[in-house]
């Protein structure tokens, strides 16, 4: 009995004992199971995020990093000129080489971080290689730097935020004279209106000045002279008078520039003659000379007292070559004295002057140098007379006749110089001259203004040797001999101290 209550009791705990390590067994094998779905979620989960930051990323960390960027560069603007290099500033913080941003102007996209945008066909312009990123800097460069590159830049960081700067760059050219013309390429009839236009260009927009070289020297062109607009300058009604070099001056602060151009005026031609009255004698040549300023061909004549002088007379020899024309005449008797004319005549219309051929004396060129009075006598016949009338300024008005001594000698051309210091009182006086040969009295001068003043009666003060000398100006130092001698024994005791 006992032998079976044992067998029955240890049966029983075999049967638990096997009971129990089957369910332990379950339950490994439920938590083995459960650990492998884990670990499959958790496969899937890193997937989906791997996948999620391949696509932008939604990862927390990396978009507070990037929302944190910004630039520090503010807004500006950039002054360049014509084939310079300028650089426009885009700094970012973080400044570590982390921070995407990108070029524009004008929507056209230039940069993507560092990188030329190639891939964009937006225009070839975009693709410049005078643009580049300047190194370790997210920096625009443009180099030879032209017109068409003016306008607002703007660098962007590419972050959900979108952080900017945008930079104003302008140009400046120094003035350009793309065209300068005048109506009727320059070759203007007398009467018509005269139109010179200068077209330039530049930044900023240039001014224009203009002028005019004449006869009488470079003046520049005022209201006056003609009608201004912005470009423009128009003359009416030309005559000979506005033919010359005309000149168009641009400038506007960064540079100048300047064009010439050539005016004609067609019109009658214009006579010149060398003297007005010619002195000679009978059986004495005279030669007389006229020249013609015209740019048509004119046609040359002279007339003796209004009659036309034939090529073939015997009594004239007439020589003409070109412009220039010269009359040899030798009077037999005093009816060959007289008006000759010289006469030009193209298809615009004629002009002439006359030279009076005398006997009588001609006196020329007054001129006046403190007291004295100097001037020329031309006469073949001799002297018989030399006058000159002298009248005070602030006086009664008279005219006063001074005599002045005849020349010794005997020629055809005297040089007279007189002194009137000693013949009248001090003060303002108005002076003319006129000769009188065996023939007759000469014309009288145009007058001429003297001023007489008192001489100084007190001599001169005497001057010093010099010691020293400044041989670049030539002019002596003058310095006591005193301070001289002192300055040689200072300098003669520093030098035995030494």
């Amino acid at each position: 009995m006992e032998l079976r209550r044992l067998s029955i009791f240890i049966a029983l705990f075999v049967l638990a004992f096997v009971a129990q390590c089957s369910e332990a067994r379950h339950s490994m094998e439920r938590r083995e199971v459960d650990d492998i779905y884990d670990d499959v979620l958790a496969d899937e989960a890193s997937d989906d995020e791997a996948q999620n930051d391949a696509d932008g990323g939604n990862d927390q960390a990396d978009e507070d990093i990037a929302v944190n960027a910004s630039i520090v560069t503010k807004p500006s603007s950039y002054n360049a000129t014509v084939e310079s290099t300028i650089r426009l500033a885009c700094k970012v913080s973080p400044d570590d080489g982390s921070v995407v941003v990108q070029w524009k102007r004008n929507q056209n996209m230039y940069f993507f971080g560092t990188q030329k945008n190639h891939d964009i066909d937006i225009s070839s312009y975009t693709k410049d290689s005078r643009f580049y990123i300047a190194a370790n800097s997210t920096d625009l460069v443009i180099t030879n730097v032209s017109r068409a590159d003016a306008g607002v830049y703007k660098c962007e960081i590419l972050q959900p935020d979108h952080p900017a700067v945008e930079h104003t760059l302008t140009i400046h050219q120094s003035p350009k004279i793309v065209r300068f013309t005048a109506s009727d390429n320059g070759t203007v009839m007398e009467g018509n209106d005269l139109r010179l236009t200068c077209e330039v260009e530049g930044t900023p927009q240039p001014q224009i000045l203009w002028s005019w070289e004449g006869n009488n020297g470079n003046k520049r062109l005022e209201e006056k002279d003609g009608e201004f607009t912005l470009n423009s300058v128009y003359i009416k009604n030309v005559n000979h008078q506005h033919s010359g070099n005309y000149y168009c001056y641009a400038f506007n602060g960064v540079g100048t520039n300047q064009a010439e151009l050539k005016v004609t005026v067609l019109g009658k031609p214009r006579v010149h003659v060398h003297k007005n009255v010619v002195n000679s004698a009978v059986n004495i040549e005279a030669v007389l000379e006229c020249f013609v300023k015209d740019h048509l061909a004119s046609h040359i004549r002279w007339y003796k007292d209004g009659a036309l002088i034939e090529d073939s007379s015997t009594r004239f020899n007439l020589i003409t070559n070109g412009q220039n024309s010269t009359l040899a005449v030798t009077p037999a008797t005093d009816s060959d004295f007289g008006t000759f004319t010289c006469e030009a005549e193209n298809e615009l219309g004629k002009h002439n002057k006359s030279i009076e051929l005398v006997q009588n004396p001609v006196v020329e060129k007054l001129s006046v140098d403190g007291p004295k009075l100097t001037w020329t006598v031309r006469s073949h016949q001799p002297l018989e007379k030399i006058e000159i009338q002298l009248r005070d300024i602030s006086g009664d008005g008279e005219w006063q006749p001074i005599d002045v001594p005849l020349p010794s000698t005997k020629s055809h051309e005297y040089e007279v110089i007189y002194d009137l210091h000693d013949k009248v009182q001090t003060g303002k006086y108005e002076a003319s001259v006129r000769v009188k040969n065996d023939k007759s009295w000469s014309a009288q001068t145009d007058t001429a203004f003297v001023d007489i003043k008192e001489l100084s009666s007190q001599p001169a003060p005497i001057q010093h040797a010099s010691v020293y000398r400044d041989l670049n100006s030539g002019a002596h130092s003058e310095r006591p001999v005193s301070i001289v001698l002192l300055s040689t024994t200072f300098m003669y005791l520093l030098v035995r101290m030494l």
